[in-house]
Formats: C-alpha cells, sequence, structure tokens
C-alpha cells in the first residue's frame, strides 16, 4: 500500500518536472522568437509595409499650367485623370465564395460601364489576376536574411509573407484612365470597393489646337526640348504639395490631425501672342504650296509692326514619308544667306550712309554677265533683262535705282556697293551691325542661332575683301536667319522704330498677373525719315510694276502693299545634309507689309526647293503663300464688327456648359436654377443644360458608345476633350467657350486617330 502511494507521487513528481520543462521550454521559445523578431530584417520590413499601408504621405498634385494664344483659347492645357490598379490577390479577397459571386457582377457592371468588353471577357481577367497570388511562390535567396535560429522558428514563414507583400500592384488592363467623378462611381462597385486599389493621379497633357505651331508651342514629354513647353518648363510646372492620411475602412482615409500639410503650388499660365486664326491660314497656305512644289521645307511668320508680337509661325519639313511636318524651328534656327532680300540693307548704306542719289544709272547687262572690276574675276549676272523702268521708258540696260530694287537687278547692287566701299569695306560692316543684323533676337530659350556678318578686318587681311563687297551686295556671304530678315523689313514699315518680335504677352496664376512682356524696343530710328519715304517707295513699287506685280499689282490685288523678292542658292549643312551649291538647291523667299499706306502686318515667307520641277525663284515660291496669308488678314480687318447682346439680356444663362450631369446640377444650384430631367437622364453620367424661359434647366442626358462619335455640343472643352479623345479621336479646336458644332456626326464609327474638329463659342 505504502509501496503504491509512493508510486503515485513519484509519477505526480515525474509529471510536475515535466510540465516545468515544457513551461519553461516555451517561455524560451517565445523570448528567443521575441529577440529574432527583433533582428530579423524581413520581419521588419513586413511591419514597415503595414505601417505604409495605414499611415503614409499622400501627394497633392499640382495643376501644370496653361499656354494660351491671345485670346486665350488654350494651345496646351492639362487635365487631371486617374490611372487605377487593383491587387487581386489582396488578402480582402481570400473568401473564394465570396470572391466567385462579386466577380460575376463586378465584370457585368464594368462591361455596361466601358461597353469595350464583354463581361466574360473582364472576369478571365480578374481571374487569371487573382490565381497568381496563389501559385507555389519560391522565395529568392537573396530575400532570406533570417538566422538559422530565426528560421527554425518561423523566419521561412516570415520571408514568405515579406515576399507576398512585395508583390507589385497589377494593373486592370480594362481600365482606361478615368476622371474624378468616373472613379467616384467605379469605387462603389463589388470588389473594387473592398480598397485594395491603388490611385495614381496624373496630369494629363492636351493639345486642343493639333500640331499648329508646334514648334512653338512645344510638347511636355521627356522627348520634346524645345518650344515654350521646354523653354518654360519650371514656370508652368508648379509644385507638388503633400498630407498625411491614415486608412479608417477599406477605401477610406482620413487626415491626420496635428500633421504639416504642404499645399500645391499650381503652374504659372502663360499668355502668348499667337493668333490661332492666323496660324491656321498659314499653316495651310504654306502647307499646300510646299506640296505643289515639291519642296523640301518652308517658313512664315507674320509679325504686327507696331508692337512686335508675332501672330503665327508655321515651320514645315517633309520627312521620310513625304508628310510635312514641324519638325523644325527654320524661323528663329536656320540662317543662311539671304540673297536679294539683303538688298533692302544695300539700298539704305547707299541712299543713308553714302548718300548716293536714287537717280543714278549703272549698266545692267540686258541680262548678260557683266564684269563689276578688273580686281573681281567672277562676273555677275540678273536672271532677267531690263529693258524698260518703272515708267516703262526703255532702258537699253542703264537703270536707276528704284528700278534695279523693283526688277531685283544682281549688277546694280554689286557695282554700287563695290564703288562706295571699295577703299574702306570696314565702313560697310559697320554700318550694316549699326542695323543690328548682327545681333539676336531674343529667342534664345527657344533655339535661336546667330546670325554672321563677316570681320571685313580680317578679310581685307586674307586679301579678299573686293569679292566679300560684291558678294554681300547681293545677300552672300553673310548669314541671317528668317526673324531677323523680318525684323529689319518691320522696322521700315514700322517708320524706322525698330522692335524686337515676341511671343509672350504676360505671365499669370489664377488670373493674376504675374510678369508681363511689354514691346521691346531695339533702335527708336534705324535711318532718316527721308531714307525710309525713298525705301518704302520702291518697296511698294516691287509690289506694283517689279518682281512680285504677278502676286500683288494694281490688276491682281485689291489692297497695296510693300515688299521685296529674293532668290539664293544655298551652300549649308541643314537637316544634317551637307548641301553645296552644285546641289543646286535654291531658297525663295518674300517680306511684304501691308496695308502700304498705314502698315499694321509684316510677313515673310522662305521655301527651300531644288532648282527642276516648277519655280525656285522667290516671287513663285514665296508669292502664293503670302498672297492667301494678306488676304485673309485685309478680309478680316475690313469686316463689319458685331453688335454685342444687350446687357440685360444676358444676366441669366442661355445654357449651361455641358459635361459631367452631377456637375451642371451644381452650376443649376449656384445660380437658383431648378432642373429638369427625363428618367433616362437621371440614369446619365453625360449631357447638357439648356436653360427655358421659366428659369428651369432642362437636362439632356448623352448616351457614350465605345467606338462611336459622342455628342459634345454643349460641353465645355474639358469634358469634350476628354470624351473624344476617349473614343480614339485626334482633336482639333477652334475657338472658345462651349462647343456649338463638331465636323462628325454623333453616333459615326470612328477610326483610330481619326481627326474630328470641333468649334466653340
Amino acid at each position: 500500500m505504502n509501496e503504491q502511494k509512493k508510486r503515485i507521487k513519484s509519477g505526480i513528481s515525474l509529471r510536475i518536472k515535466w510540465l516545468y520543462v515544457v513551461m519553461v521550454a516555451i517561455v524560451i521559445t517565445i523570448v528567443v522568437r521575441i529577440i529574432a523578431l527583433q533582428f530579423d530584417s524581413t520581419a521588419a520590413a513586413h511591419s514597415k509595409v503595414m505601417h505604409e499601408r495605414i499611415i503614409y504621405e499622400e501627394p497633392i498634385r499640382a495643376y501644370r499650367g496653361t499656354i494660351f494664344d491671345r485670346e486665350r483659347q488654350p494651345l496646351a492645357t492639362s487635365i487631371f485623370r486617374k490611372r487605377v490598379s487593383t491587387e487581386f490577390g489582396s488578402e480582402a479577397f481570400d473568401n473564394k465564395e465570396v470572391f466567385m459571386e462579386s466577380v460575376d457582377s463586378l465584370s457585368k457592371m464594368l462591361s455596361l460601364f466601358f461597353k469595350d468588353r464583354s463581361a466574360k471577357e473582364y472576369r478571365e481577367i480578374m481571374l487569371a489576376e487573382r490565381n497568381r497570388r496563389y501559385k507555389l511562390i519560391n522565395p529568392h535567396p537573396e530575400t532570406i536574411h533570417c538566422s538559422r535560429l530565426a528560421r527554425l522558428f518561423g523566419g521561412r514563414d516570415s520571408v514568405y509573407t515579406a515576399y507576398d507583400i512585395k508583390r507589385s500592384y497589377k494593373p486592370l488592363k480594362f481600365f482606361r484612365d478615368v476622371d474624378y467623378n468616373e472613379w467616384e462611381y467605379l469605387r462603389r462597385l463589388p470588389i473594387l470597393r473592398a480598397g485594395a486599389n491603388q490611385i495614381d493621379e496624373f496630369d494629363y497633357r492636351i493639345y486642343p489646337q493639333g500640331n499648329l505651331a508646334l514648334r512653338t508651342v512645344g510638347r511636355n514629354d521627356k522627348y520634346s526640348q524645345y518650344g515654350i513647353e521646354y523653354a518654360y518648363r519650371d514656370k508652368l510646372a508648379g509644385t507638388d504639395g503633400s498630407r498625411r492620411v491614415q486608412v479608417v475602412a477599406p477605401g477610406i482615409v482620413c487626415r491626420v490631425e496635428g500633421s504639416k500639410d504642404k499645399e500645391p503650388v499650381n503652374g504659372m499660365d502663360i499668355v502668348t501672342t499667337l493668333d490661332m486664326d492666323v496660324q491656321d491660314v498659314v499653316n495651310e497656305s504654306l502647307r499646300d504650296h510646299l506640296a505643289n512644289e515639291q519642296a523640301w521645307w518652308g517658313t512664315c511668320v507674320v509679325m504686327e509692326c507696331a508692337t512686335g508680337e508675332i501672330l503665327a509661325m508655321a515651320n514645315l519639313g517633309r520627312n521620310k514619308q513625304g508628310e510635312y511636318v514641324e519638325s523644325r524651328n527654320y524661323a528663329i534656327g536656320q540662317p543662311l544667306e539671304p540673297g536679294s532680300t539683303f538688298k533692302l540693307c544695300s539700298t539704305m548704306a547707299l541712299l543713308e550712309d553714302v548718300g548716293m542719289s536714287p537717280d543714278k544709272r549703272y549698266q545692267t547687262g540686258l541680262g548678260e554677265p557683266v564684269e563689276i572690276a578688273p580686281n573681281i574675276p567672277k562676273k555677275i549676272v540678273d536672271d532677267h533683262a531690263i529693258r524698260t523702268d518703272c515708267y516703262g521708258r526703255p532702258t537699253n540696260g542703264k537703270v536707276d535705282m528704284r528700278t534695279a530694287f523693283a526688277e531685283s537687278s544682281n549688277v546694280y547692287f554689286t557695282k554700287a556697293i563695290h564703288e562706295a566701299y571699295i577703299n574702306d569695306p570696314v565702313r560697310y560692316e559697320r554700318f550694316l551691325r549699326r542695323l543690328h543684323l548682327d545681333e539676336k533676337m531674343g529667342f534664345e530659350e527657344l533655339g535661336e542661332q546667330p546670325s554672321y556678318i563677316p570681320d571685313m578686318k580680317q578679310i581685307a587681311r586674307e586679301g579678299w575683301a573686293p569679292t566679300a563687297l560684291v558678294n554681300m551686295g547681293y545677300g552672300y556671304t553673310l548669314q541671317l536667319t528668317p526673324i531677323q530678315t523680318l525684323t529689319i523689313y518691320n522696322a521700315v514699315a514700322n517708320n524706322g522704330r525698330m522692335v524686337a518680335p515676341r511671343l509672350l504677352k504676360r505671365i499669370e496664376r489664377d488670373g493674376k498677373l504675374l510678369e508681363e512682356f511689354p514691346t521691346r524696343v531695339i533702335d527708336e530710328k534705324i535711318c532718316s525719315d527721308g531714307t525710309l519715304a525713298t525705301l518704302r517707295s520702291f518697296m511698294e513699287e516691287v509690289a506694283l510694276t517689279g518682281t512680285a506685280e504677278a502676286f500683288f499689282g494694281e490688276k491682281n490685288c485689291p489692297f497695296r502693299v510693300g515688299g521685296k523678292t529674293g532668290t539664293a542658292q544655298i551652300a549649308k549643312g541643314i537637316d544634317g545634309r551637307a548641301i553645296r551649291y552644285k546641289d543646286n538647291y535654291y531658297l525663295g523667299s518674300m517680306v511684304i507689309y501691308l496695308p502700304a499706306d498705314k502698315p499694321k502686318y509684316t510677313i515673310m515667307a522662305g521655301i527651300c526647293k531644288k532648282r527642276g520641277v516648277g519655280t525656285y525663284y522667290g516671287a513663285g515660291l514665296a508669292g502664293p503663300v503670302l498672297k492667301r496669308v494678306a488676304t485673309f488678314l485685309y478680309n478680316r480687318d475690313t469686316e463689319v464688327p458685331y453688335t454685342a447682346l444687350n446687357a440685360e439680356a444676358t444676366q441669366r444663362p442661355l445654357q449651361i456648359k455641358g459635361g459631367n450631369v452631377s456637375h451642371i446640377r451644381e452650376v443649376a444650384s449656384a445660380h437658383s436654377l431648378d432642373t429638369k430631367e427625363g428618367p433616362t437622364t437621371k440614369r446619365a453620367r453625360w449631357g447638357a443644360g439648356f436653360v427655358t424661359s421659366s428659369d428651369i434647366v432642362n437636362i439632356e442626358g448623352r448616351t457614350i458608345t465605345a467606338g462611336k462619335v459622342p455628342n459634345v455640343v454643349g460641353m465645355g472643352l474639358s469634358d469634350a476633350l476628354f470624351l473624344l479623345e476617349s473614343c480614339g479621336a485626334e482633336v482639333k479646336v477652334t475657338g472658345a467657350g462651349c462647343v456649338v458644332h463638331q465636323s462628325l456626326a454623333p453616333g459615326t464609327t470612328i477610326a483610330s486617330g481619326e481627326q474630328i474638329k470641333i468649334q466653340l463659342k
């Protein structure tokens, strides 16, 4: 009996001892595990990832500034869009039965919403994304940082978990970029409302005018380092802000109290001098004529005389596919020998600096080569015989300065410049520099290239000053950009006041003026009034009886202009091609101002082509372009202005800009207007609002169908662009306000990249 009691006590004692051992082992295990976790970088990373998912810094995007034309039509503007990614492998979808039930509903709703895929296709996409998580995950060796002891007590699980958490979000391939209101609807759908979504808000840059003035406006991407977008990128960009937020429920975040939020600073808006109506005419005129002449490239610039404001600047070159595109700004970035347009400067030097009489005559040879001087080995020839002067009198080849200028005689001006400056070539150089021909015009940030005026002292030391003088007399040896040639002609048209051409009017932010760009005067008077009057009369003679008569003579043009034509053979590297004189490439150019009595505009066009098909002379190449542009400007300025509406009649809005229906309701409420909607409109997300005589806004719902042109009439620019570009269209915009006309009818099937023109008013 006693022995039995002893055995029982011994057994109990043994079990108690083992219990103590087990308890001690558990305690040691817990302690070791805790210590291991402290040194487990993977577990720490796991904890950090979880913390960052709950509390994190949320960026607040700044709006990139808008680039406007002179009438505040947007040339480049931004719309915020949301790019959504959903993590189908999230723990929120661990319950397979719930997920399978929800995925069917979500597939149907997305198919109805986007109308680009069937519900079955959406379902297959989402299931494929979810199944990625449940495949065997093999940890990468480099992610295992646990010690053997840590691995023994769960280190491997930590690696698997951390690897699983680090997987990237899988974008929903059926998602296009959406706006705020669309996402507010989508985020409430099954699965998406679980909150396993990553939302990236980004600045979607749009160019309502398409490729008009492309090289001037530029593009906002890493490949487009040109134009206003690039030159003023810091002012346009703004500064993003941030706020600290905490996830309080799936898909719901709130601001963390006490956090120091940083408000975004929106980018500045830039108002340019460009006139899109003029730019459109210039662009089309230049493109059509380049194609007709099979030319290489061309440029055309329209400048306002008094202010120097550039109303239009088109630069088109032929690419490998034979299309004419804005690939380079030739107007400011291509210095070339100007040819006969430079005779304006030669004539000014002879009249102003030398004091030569306009009546002085030289024998021009009636189209035959003429020796200029014994020390000049090259003979000079006019491209046509000048048999009569400007008054119709026979010349026998001997002409005065007016006739020589009107008929663009090479022989006359080379003889006159040689005779006047052969004993002091530096004097001629000094006069040209007085005209600021060696200076840039202020477009350095846009890629302006310098001109070249020869150093006559150096040339004299090298022994070819006589030849250089002769060549400079009719526009060779030196080089000017088209914008420099335009500026000197504009100065003559502007009564001798040389103003710098300018593209920017002002910089604003939220409607407040930050910086203004007034007219910059380069020279108050480039020459005397007497010289100016003579030059203007010569230039008008060019149009009336000279080389531009076919386009601007009395029988061919209802208004009078002054101008000069020019033809120059090219020998220079252009667009990566080494061009030599023997290649027979020519620059045909013309500069005009109008109207002749009170000049308001100065226009220049230059076209480069190879001699062969068609003409290569300045009048024939540039004349058709300038005639079309000048006629548009003249007709526009002489139109009778419309009568403004009575102010009392415009106190109430006759129409509310269409777009998102919820926005229309908000605007109506702000104007104390009631709304009236049909049963289909209440379910529509897009529409337009019209005010009736009873102060009720009738909201007209719009159906949006994938691959079909939507009805955007009545909508604002932002919403209209979003809907049209979402269906794959390339949009061209004119006007400002809301859409009053679209070139393709609603419901029309549209091919990707097809152009739609919309007019706003």
